[in-house]
């Protein structure tokens, strides 16, 4: 009797009008123990997007796999577990990380400032020897925080001779904030000539989500500054080698869920665009990175931290991302310590090792509220995307999507100060007894003085570098 029962069910959601009949009798009884309440200010909720979460989500249409690919540099790894390395103190941030290293770190994201405020005040080439100090960067994937024109010529410089340079994968992560369009042929050019294994280019999403941006709007984000760096790289070197130069950043947050949708999105769409390109299938697959939002971090309770980091860690996971950052739970406190540190590597760790997460390719396909929202952000992204190109493209679209984005943080903030939107230890659950996170003093960094790197060609620039040259202390891309 039960055999029959379920092979009748599975027969009727199989039939197109059986199914529809079937949401109609569910809709109907759900409607009658709501009791009065109307079903879609009870059950369905809204993303900041305007996206309908629910309750029912059924097969989206026209959808297909969107899935992770198995890239070259992973090494047979299920995805990198990257280190972000900030200290100020040159001799601090080589032990950290040879420390990560150690503990299970895979590859290494540098953050470079050379004021030392927030992050690693290297100014010259000697310093940078300094850093890399017992590490076999030939085995160790590197990118940095996407940097300055200058940084990437000092960084060029330091890795040119390497002996092992054809083996090396590194990523330069020149932002291109737009303007100064010599400043990125010349260094796409250099890397073309000399290291075309490199990346040269990151956009990076992850810094309009930290100025408040919803997820169709770093989504956008990503499209129209893929667009406006494209344009001029492609006349430069063509489509398939301007698309192999660029790499994506992307932020992951407490909403594991949402955080698969978001990833699986960027696969779409990039594909879409660089379909749009005229880009041949095999290069229409982005390299993802994933940066733990800084938003979503409590200050008051960072214990609370851990959790959010395990859940933004899943949704990276489960939603594709090639490499993976998880910035320590201390991180809005202060200077991290070594063991706020293995708390970041362990997480990544446990899912890697312990879960197996990374075992399957696209673990969301097939599921019918991932497909489907994974369709609906993407659509609404695509729009976002298309009325910036409309206004004239992302110079000339910029004003208006930067409003967009205040308006939806503003509203974000109202929600959390009226307590529409709870977040524990920050609004729910506050405790006035939190325990204390231990974070390190921040050290003292000697102002130097000395030539300065300004060159506008690539290759001179790394010329003044490997000559002792010092970073301006100013910012430049």
């Amino acid at each position: 009797m039960m055999k029959n029962s379920i092979e009748n069910l599975a027969a009727n959601f199989a039939n197109d009008q059986a199914f529809d009949n079937l949401q109609s009798k569910w809709r109907e009884m759900v409607e009658g123990a709501l009791k009065g309440k109307i079903f879609n200010d009870t059950l369905v909720k809204t993303s900041e997007d305007g996206i309908a979460l629910g309750p029912l989500f059924t097969n989206a249409k026209n959808t297909s796999a969107i899935q992770k690919p198995i890239l070259p540099h992973l090494a047979n790894r299920d995805w990198h577990i990257t280190t972000q390395i900030d200290h100020p103190s040159i001799d601090h941030s080589n032990k950290d990380m040879l420390a990560d290293l150690e503990g299970g770190a895979s590859s290494i994201s540098l953050n470079i400032d050379p004021n030392g405020e927030c992050g690693i005040a290297v100014r010259n080439i000697t310093d940078l020897q300094r850093l890399f100090s017992g590490v076999y960067t030939n085995l160790v994937p590197l990118q940095t925080v996407p940097n300055t024109y200058e940084q990437c010529a000092l960084i060029a410089a330091h890795f040119q001779h390497h002996k092992d340079r054809e083996t090396l994968y590194l990523n330069l992560s020149y932002p291109h904030a737009g303007g100064n369009e010599a400043h990125l042929l010349s260094l796409t050019h250099w890397v073309c000539e000399n290291a075309p294994h490199w990346k040269a280019v990151t956009i990076d999403a992850a810094a309009i989500h930290e100025r408040g941006a919803s997820p169709a709007q770093e989504l956008a984000y990503m499209l129209a500054k893929a667009a406006d760096i494209l344009r001029p790289m492609i006349k430069a070197h063509g489509i398939e080698t301007a698309l192999g130069l660029i790499d994506v950043q992307l932020a992951c947050d407490q909403d594991a869920h949402f955080g698969i949708i978001k990833f699986r999105a960027a696969r779409l769409l990039w594909a879409k665009l660089a379909e749009a390109f005229g880009a041949k299938p095999q290069s229409q697959t982005p390299t993802l990175h994933a940066v733990s939002s800084v938003r979503m971090l409590g200050k008051a309770d960072p214990w609370a931290n851990i959790l959010r980091l395990n859940a933004a860690c899943f949704g990276a996971v489960c939603g594709g991302a090639n490499s993976i950052t998880l910035l320590p739970f201390t991180f809005r406190n202060g200077l991290a310590t070594p063991f706020a540190r293995r708390v970041s590597r362990n997480l990544q760790i446990m899912q890697m090792e312990e879960t197996r997460l990374g075992h399957v390719i696209d673990p969301a396909h097939g599921s019918y509220m991932h497909e489907s929202l994974t369709h609906e952000l993407a659509h609404k992204a695509w729009s976002i995307f298309q009325k910036i190109e409309a206004i004239g493209g992302w110079e000339d679209g910029f004003d208006w999507f930067m409003t967009e984005v205040k308006s939806t943080n503003m509203e974000r903030l109202r929600k959390i100060k009226d307590g529409e939107t709870l977040l524990v230890g920050v609004n729910q659950y506050v405790k006035p007894d939190v325990r204390k996170a231990k974070t390190l003093p921040h050290p003292k960094i000697k102002k130097r003085t000395g030539k300065i790197i300004q060159a506008n060609e690539f290759s001179k620039a790394i010329a003044q570098a490997s000559d002792g040259y010092l970073l301006p202390t100013g910012k430049s891309v």
